[in-house]
């Protein structure tokens, strides 16, 4: 029997979806960590320079994170309804095409390196910072793709634990190699980079010798046999996290040289920092979202609908309690949290403390807007899950970024996340309804 077949209620989906919640809370607090460690020693140039560079590193995760999710529920799907020896061909065909993927992909940015920079908005002071920093995570780009792909395999496999040591693993040897090549080596941006790097190659060891090693759990690597539509319906369920991915990476692009042109590197600096806290404060969402994933795709492989009903149902309820516990706190942890990266009364901190609370109102609405992208694409319908993610960053995101700072200056930059999250929430819901009856829930 499945470790994927239970009871659903609240209790159960909590427990079940625990690990990769406590997985997305630590990863986000290693990167805050990250981030605090690179402040101080280097200092908030370099934290600009990083944010600069993050579309770039967005783009190579968006592989991942198509082929992962996609990939994810076509094989739950597949793993519901009994076939097990075409589940494990084509998970293993799915790691192997992500690996050669990402390398591919890790070599085009790297030639291409010099006019990314410029076009990201690198200007001379940060130009360098940027190019040292993400040379070292380019060169471990496939085992951070391909270690992704895995991690989230764990959940379907019914071992979320075992993600969370993944991340663990990776997360904590980031960090101690931080403080070392930061502080005991003085190696700057660099060692930063050196020390991410490293990091996610050990996550992905993890998930690598599992698969690799274990005869006795359901999913495991075998040879895989090439099957054009098995990579095209994963790309194409998966099209959702890609376009999340590159809309993002744009829409970074367009608030750091809206930033730029508003506040100088200051102003880059300070959404930096609020960037590195909504990931910390939207954790909880996005590892509760994938966590009853692949418990979608498995009960609908299965024709499971009372299941189905009872994930949705209890699944708004949980992220409705979650989203005004997350808006509360973030007022509570905001002027401390920046403090820790900035100097207190520093222009910078001034800057992000203002905006921060304005900022905060997107926590009330993003957990459904979250959950909404990752449940279609559980239910195998890509294209639903694409048009919502699209709709949010490049429609209402977007746009509230190009209409409200020219109204409302800075405090117009800080309320485009809020604005967008609550327009993309009532498409959301509106999405829900109409396909209430196709699916079932």
């Amino acid at each position: 029997m499945s470790k994927l077949s239970f009871e659903i209620n609240h209790a159960s989906l909590l427990k079940f979806a625990a690990p990769t919640i406590l997985m997305f809370v630590c990863m986000s607090v290693y990167l805050v960590i990250d981030g605090i460690l690179v402040s101080q020693a280097v200092g908030t140039d370099a934290l600009a320079a990083i944010n600069i560079i993050m579309p770039i590193l967005s783009a190579t995760l968006a592989l991942a994170a198509m082929i992962s999710t996609g990939g994810n529920a076509l094989v739950a799907h597949q793993l519901g309804e009994r076939k097990l020896v075409d589940a494990r061909q084509n998970f293993s065909l799915l790691v192997a095409a992500c690996f050669v993927g990402s390398t591919v992909l890790a070599i085009v940015c790297w030639l291409m390196l010099e006019p990314l920079l410029k076009m990201l908005g690198a200007d001379r002071s940060l130009f360098e910072l940027c190019r040292v920093y993400i040379t070292p995570l380019l060169i471990s780009v496939p085992f951070v793709m391909g270690g992704m792909v895995v991690d989230n395999f764990f959940v379907v496999e019914g071992r979320p634990e075992l993600s969370l040591l993944s991340s663990t693993i990776g997360g904590v040897t980031n960090l101690v190699l931080d403080y070392i090549f930061l502080f005991e080596m003085g190696m700057g941006i660099e060692g930063a980079g050196i020390a991410s790097g490293i990091g996610y190659t050990l996550s992905a060891i993890v998930g690598l010798i599992y698969f690799g090693v274990q005869r006795r759990g359901t999913l495991r690597f075998v040879r895989p046999i090439l099957r054009p539509t098995v990579l095209s319906k994963a790309i194409s369920n998966g099209m959702s996290e890609l376009v999340t991915a590159l809309s993002m990476s744009v829409m970074i692009i367009v608030l750091n040289n809206i930033m730029m042109s508003a506040a100088g590197s200051d102003g880059v600096a300070a959404i930096s920092i609020a960037m590195y806290v909504e990931e910390l404060l939207l954790a909880v969402y996005m590892g509760y979202s994938e966590g009853v994933a692949p418990l979608m795709s498995f009960n609908q492989g299965e024709q499971n609908f009372d299941r189905l009903r009872k994930i949705f149902r209890c699944s708004l309820r949980i992220i409705a309690v979650t989203s005004v516990s997350t808006f509360a706190l973030s007022f509570v942890i905001a002027d401390p949290i920046v403090g820790v990266f900035v100097e207190e009364g520093s222009p910078v901190h001034v800057l992000t403390v203002q905006g921060f609370k304005l900022f905060a109102f997107s926590f009330l609405f993003a957990g459904f807007n979250a959950y909404s992208s990752s449940m279609f694409t559980a239910l195998n319908d890509g294209r639903i899950s694409a048009v919502l993610s699209f709709c949010h960053t490049m429609v209402f995101l977007m746009g509230m970024l190009m209409v409200l700072p020219k109204v409302m200056g800075l405090r117009g930059v800080w309320l485009a996340s809020p604005t967008a999250e609550f327009l993309s929430m009532l498409l959301s819901f509106a999405v829900f309804r109409w396909k209430a009856a196709t699916y079932r829930y």
